[in-house]
């Protein structure tokens, strides 16, 4: 009786690691969805993207490092943000609280978090935890963004634009040091934005171009005001 016992038990403890290989099941998960990303099916599948959470979930519980455990929960929002079920909009919380809880203070686990679920909820619960000036300009600018998205189809509303103009400063003072994704300090991209709005705008006169012909000779845009001119700007890298 106890060597059957003993034996069902090595049975059970065998069957449960061959069921569950954290790493092994992330990378499963991973091309999975990969795969799926068009399938509007599986987004509506509540088994499929259900079992997925639970088994990144479990695997970020037992990771035996935050490398690891990161990867399954930002996995997990992918998974989340991807599903369109009401477990999805929940499992977003509960996952994004506990990146948030663990790494808000991390700027690169910030990073990607924001790269994987650049939503409003998640812009504003980034920036309400987060005292990294870097990851709250990220989130700041997202939200002007926005803002300006809208601009190119219709005009704000006057609380639309007192906010955006709030952004914008704040991007252009306290943070404009700080730099975005791809290396620029935001307040050279604001700045950039501003003069894109202000001044390339049909109606407006072109902004004042300097440089050399063909023939080395120097010339500036103005010289042929009220001619119509064809700009051709091109390089060799």
């Amino acid at each position: 009786m106890l060597f059957d016992k003993l034996a069902l038990a090595l049975c059970a403890s065998l069957a449960l690691g061959l069921s569950f290989d954290g790493a092994a099941d992330v990378a499963r998960i991973r091309e999975e969805l990969r795969k799926k990303q068009q399938d509007a099916a599986a987004r509506a599948d509540a088994a499929l993207t259900g079992g997925w959470l639970d088994t990144l979930w479990k695997a970020a519980g037992e990771a035996k490092d935050d490398d690891a455990r990161c990867a399954a929960l930002l996995l997990a929002m992918q998974v989340a943000e991807f599903g369109s079920t009401d477990a999805c909009k929940e499992w977003r919380g509960k996952v994004r609280d506990e990146l948030l809880a663990r790494y808000a203070d991390d700027a690169k686990r910030m990073g990607d978090l924001l790269r994987v679920s650049f939503t409003p909820q998640t812009r504003e619960a980034v920036l309400a935890r987060t005292t990294l000036k870097s990851v709250k300009a990220t989130c700041l600018w997202g939200e002007a963004s926005g803002y300006l998205a809208t601009m190119r189809r219709e005009k704000l509303g006057a609380d639309a634009q007192k906010r955006l103009d709030e952004l914008m400063a704040l991007l252009r003072g306290e943070y404009k040091d700080e730099l975005d994704s791809e290396g620029r300090r935001f307040g050279d991209v604001v700045e950039g934005k501003l003069r894109q709005m202000n001044d390339l705008v049909v109606g407006k006169p072109a902004p004042e171009i300097e440089g050399k012909d063909l023939d080395g000779a120097p010339f500036k845009l103005s010289d042929y005001r009220g001619k119509i001119v064809v700009l051709d700007f091109w390089g060799n890298w």
